[in-house]
């Protein structure tokens, strides 16, 4: 047997073995068609053409192309909020796990600020997330944050009462589209956005039995005016007791 017959078989063996492939997996893809269509024959009704995953997703994950598909579902069966189209999906952050071969509903893309109830004396309030913000990307819903200004002078407590009501996910890009959303106690909203919108914000995160210093307590807006009033009660205070 000369070489070039030798060459000549492996590569036809080799081109044989990959059109058995092609044809098997073809075979596969037919069989899984098949099946699905005697179901929607078996249940009846009418067809709809939803979005459904291609592979497992979980919260973070930005839709991708590959992610998702349309295919034909019976509309009995489709679940309540299920989308439609695939614009309504792709370029999107997940919120919720998504199963593979599931249709991909409103639900996925929920946004975790509408489930956390705001507390009694507070405001919702979104700002931007950046590298300079102080906390990291998936801080946990309902924890506990201190707000600071930080300025060329130093640094001062403009916030001691905010909880997180929602964070974009730990995995996801940072973007200017990304929103920290946090519960800020009503005196103190205007002196959190101020330094949100210069760029000044500083969040971070005590522990359960870390109280806020209390020199800097007075350093928002509403507790300056009251820290001036008890400054001038202690002057008149200080005289009395000189004067005696």
């Amino acid at each position: 047997m000369s070489l070039r017959f030798r060459l000549v078989f492996a590569g036809s063996c080799a081109v044989l073995v990959l059109l058995a492939f092609v044809a098997y997996g073809n075979s596969v893809r037919d069989q899984a068609e098949k099946v699905r269509n005697e179901a929607i024959a078996r249940y009846g009704g009418e067809v709809v053409s939803l979005v459904v995953t291609n592979s497992a997703l979980e919260p973070g994950d930005v839709v991708g192309e590959k992610d998702v598909s349309v295919r034909d579902w019976v509309s009995d069966l489709a679940p309540q909020g299920a989308l439609t189209s695939l614009d309504d999906v792709i370029g999107r952050e997940v919120t919720v796990p998504v199963g593979k071969n599931a249709p991909v509903t409103k639900l996925a893309f929920r946004d975790a600020a509408h489930l956390a109830d705001v507390p009694s004396g507070h405001v919702a309030v979104s700002v931007p997330v950046t590298d300079k913000l102080g906390v990291s990307r998936g801080v946990p819903q309902g924890s506990r944050l201190l707000a600071y200004k930080v300025s060329d002078d130093g640094s001062t407590l403009v916030c001691d009462d905010i909880v997180v009501l929602s964070a974009p996910a730990k995995s996801s890009s940072i973007g200017s589209s990304a929103q920290l959303t946090l519960a800020v106690a009503s005196r103190q909203v205007a002196a959190v956005l101020d330094a949100s919108g210069k760029g000044d914000l500083r969040l971070v995160m005590p522990a359960d039995d870390v109280d806020a210093p209390a020199g800097d307590a007075a350093t928002p807006p509403t507790s300056g005016d009251s820290s001036g009033a008890d400054g001038g009660k202690a002057q008149p205070d200080q005289g009395d007791s000189s004067g005696r």
